[in-house]
C-alpha cells in the first residue's frame, strides 16, 4: 500500500459515518441489543456458534501485519470444527491475492471462507442495463475486463467524466484531489449513477487510517444527490452469500466479528445474526469510551471484546474480560 494515500482521523471518520449513517442500511431498533456483554476475547463465547464470520482489515490484519493472536485464535477455532468465513471490502484484490496475503501471514484460509466484495460489482453493473460507458475509480492494470460494458479508469481527463453513463469506485489508494473535483462537478452538472466496490470510509493501515471509496463515493451524492449504489458490509449482498453458504446453521448460531460499528455490526444487526465488535488494533484502535460511540450511533453489538485473541496464548486459554466499561 501507498504510504502517501489519503489519510483520515478517527474524529473524521466517526463524523462521516454518522452523518452518512442515513444512506446505510436501516435496522429494526428491536433487533439492536439493550446491552452489550463485555468478554475477554472470542474464545470465551465460541462454543455459542457454529458459524463465526470474521471481518478482515481491523480484525485479522492492520494494514499488512496479522493482529497479534489473531492467527493462534483461528487456528485453535479451525482445529475445534468451526466453520469460519472472511468477508472482506477489499473489491481491489482477486479472491486469490487476498488468500495469498492471508497465507503469508500465518492463516490458513481458502476459496470456502472467503468472501470478497468484488465478487458482487459485475452483477451490480448488470442491473444497469441501459448504460454501457463506465468510468471507473481504479489503476489502469485493474482487471476491467471482469465487468461488464465498457469501463476505462478515470484520470486526470476531466472529458472523460463527462463522456461516460455512470461511475464504479473500487480501489482509491493513488485517488486524487483532483480527480474527486472532477468526479463532483461533473456529477453536479449532469446526476448519473455512482456504483460502489468498497463502501467503507477508512480502513485501518496500522499506524493511519486510509481514505477508502465510500468515503469519496458519500462526497461526491453531497453535490449530486444520487445515492451510491454499494455492495459489501454493510449491505446484505455478503451476508446473504455467507448464509446461503452454510444452510444448515441457523442465524443465531452465526457470529459477525468486526472492528467498526457502522459496517461489520450495522450489517450483522441487519443480517439478523450476532456480533462482537474488537476495538484492538483495528478502527476504534486508542478509544476507551466505546459505550458513548454505541449511544451516538444508536447501535451496539452483542459482544465487546479488545481484540479476538487478546490475553490467550497459542493453547487458546481464555482470559479475565478487559473490555473497557
Amino acid at each position: 500500500m501507498s504510504i502517501n494515500r489519503p489519510k483520515l482521523s478517527f474524529e473524521q471518520a466517526i463524523a462521516a459515518y454518522l452523518q452518512y449513517a442515513p444512506r446505510l442500511p436501516q435496522v429494526d431498533p428491536a433487533s439492536v441489543p439493550a446491552k452489550t456483554q463485555y468478554v475477554g476475547n472470542l474464545l470465551e463465547i465460541a462454543d455459542q456458534f457454529d458459524l463465526i464470520v470474521f471481518d478482515a482489515f481491523g480484525v485479522l490484519n492492520s494494514g499488512p501485519q496479522a493482529i497479534p493472536g489473531a492467527v493462534e485464535t483461528v487456528a485453535t477455532l479451525q482445529k475445534s470444527g468451526k466453520k469460519l468465513a472472511v468477508v472482506t471490502n477489499d473489491a481491489s484484490s482477486s479472491a486469490e491475492a487476498i488468500l495469498a496475503r492471508h497465507r503469508g501471514r500465518g492463516f490458513d484460509f481458502n476459496t470456502t471462507n472467503l468472501i470478497s466484495s468484488q465478487q458482487f460489482v459485475a452483477p451490480m453493473m448488470e442491473t444497469y442495463r441501459d448504460l454501457s460507458h463506465w468510468g471507473a475509480m481504479a489503476p489502469v492494470h485493474w482487471p476491467f475486463d471482469i465487468l461488464p460494458g465498457r469501463v476505462e479508469p478515470l484520470g486526470a481527463d476531466r472529458a472523460l467524466y463527462d463522456a461516460v453513463d455512470g461511475f464504479v469506485l473500487i480501489d482509491s489508494e493513488n485517488w486524487s484531489d483532483i480527480q474527486q473535483n472532477h468526479l463532483e462537478e461533473s456529477l453536479a452538472a449532469n446526476p448519473r449513477p455512482i456504483l460502489v466496490g468498497n463502501p467503507d470510509i477508512c480502513a485501518p493501515m496500522g499506524a493511519f487510517l486510509s481514505v477508502e471509496s465510500g468515503y469519496f463515493a458519500h462526497k461526491a451524492a453531497d453535490r449530486c444527490n444520487v445515492i451510491p449504489d454499494c455492495v459489501g458490509k454493510p449491505y446484505g449482498h455478503v451476508f446473504d452469500e455467507v448464509l446461503r453458504r452454510h444452510p444448515d446453521i441457523s442465524r443465531d448460531r452465526v457470529l459477525m466479528v468486526g472492528d467498526t460499528i457502522h459496517t461489520d455490526v450495522l450489517g450483522g444487526l441487519a443480517a439478523g445474526i450476532k456480533t462482537l465488535l474488537v476495538h484492538q488494533g483495528g478502527f476504534l484502535d486508542g478509544q476507551d469510551d466505546i459505550e458513548s460511540l454505541f449511544e451516538k450511533s444508536g447501535l451496539r453489538p452483542h459482544f465487546c471484546a479488545r481484540a479476538i485473541g487478546h490475553g490467550i496464548d497459542v493453547s487458546g486459554a481464555k482470559s479475565e474480560a478487559c473490555c473497557a466499561r
